[in-house]
């Protein structure tokens, strides 16, 4: 599929014109997309403007992958926390100034324990 295909692909499934995502994406010309149809490919930040129009990922309209769905999910979320947790290990994370990546991922991982040990105890 050429990136083209896969732009119209999603457009129809949001039930946009092509003209309406060239448009939403700010682009210059409301053809602009018709253009890829002949091969051209988009620069990347185009690339990028038209697939948050189209709620979907850059990488799947490369052809990167086949998921074409935009998955929003932070590293906190994948861990399971709610959003009172969150917001502590963001209040965490404002202390952590001066640290290195390591000893910040290292307080990361010690919080997140923390928090499933504190909420273990009030079950």
């Amino acid at each position: 599929m050429t990136v083209y295909s896969r732009i119209k692909k999603v457009a129809d499934f949001r039930g946009m014109s092509l003209r309406r995502v060239a448009l939403q994406s700010g682009l210059k010309s409301a053809n602009a997309i018709y253009r890829y149809r002949d091969g051209i490919k988009p620069r990347r930040p185009t690339l990028e403007a038209i697939a948050n129009t189209l709620n979907t990922t850059p990488e799947y309209l490369l052809g990167e992958t086949d998921d074409w769905q935009k998955h929003d999910v932070t590293p906190e979320q994948e861990l399971g926390l709610d959003k009172d947790d969150q917001e502590m290990l963001a209040l965490f994370r404002k202390s952590t100034d001066g640290m290195t990546e390591e000893e910040k991922e290292k307080f990361k991982q010690s919080f997140v324990k923390l928090l499933k040990v504190a909420k273990d105890l009030n079950s």
